[in-house]
């Protein structure tokens, strides 16, 4: 059994008009819901094998909240910024099958996609830091529309 959880990053700041959009870091609240949403996930008790990320400054600091102490294996790749459903995929048919649980922090829409896609749930609505639980029994290859459950799906707003 594999899982695989997708979360997207926290609220980001618009404050600062002349920022990229790669480089807008958090809003206190996004500080908040990471910090958060990390708790509820240690209190599952899951270990990771490999984290993967989106290099931007908001998914960096929703990681940093998000596990505030003791960060799994993480690996920042380029294409899950921008990334659409294929890239997401691909990243996912390359891992290794020893890879048990991986988390893969990024944006939308790719986040709410690869959820939908993988699931063939239909979520209304994929709020900044909200976290799919994914699981399937599919090879990391093998991956195709379906192929997994919908475990559980959790938005700051729950928690709060």
């Amino acid at each position: 059994m594999k899982k695989i959880f997708f979360l997207r990053h926290a609220k980001s700041s618009w404050d600062d008009f002349a920022l990229k959009d790669f480089d807008r870091p958090l809003t206190t609240r996004g500080i908040q819901d990471a910090e958060l949403m990390g708790n509820f996930f240690r209190s599952k008790k899951i270990d990771l094998d490999l984290v993967l990320s989106s290099p931007s400054k908001r998914t960096k600091e929703t990681l940093e909240h998000f596990f505030s102490k003791k960060t799994p294996k993480l690996e920042f790749i380029e294409n899950i910024y921008h990334a659409s459903l294929d890239g997401i995929l691909e990243n996912l048919y390359q891992l290794p099958e020893e890879i048990k649980q991986v988390m893969v922090v990024g944006h939308n829409p790719s986040m709410h996609d690869a959820t939908e896609y993988l699931t063939q749930k239909f979520l209304n609505k994929y709020p900044t830091c909200a976290l799919a639980e994914v699981s399937t029994e599919a090879k990391w290859v093998e991956f195709t529309q379906g192929c997994s459950v919908l475990e559980n799906f959790k938005k700051p707003s729950e928690l709060r």
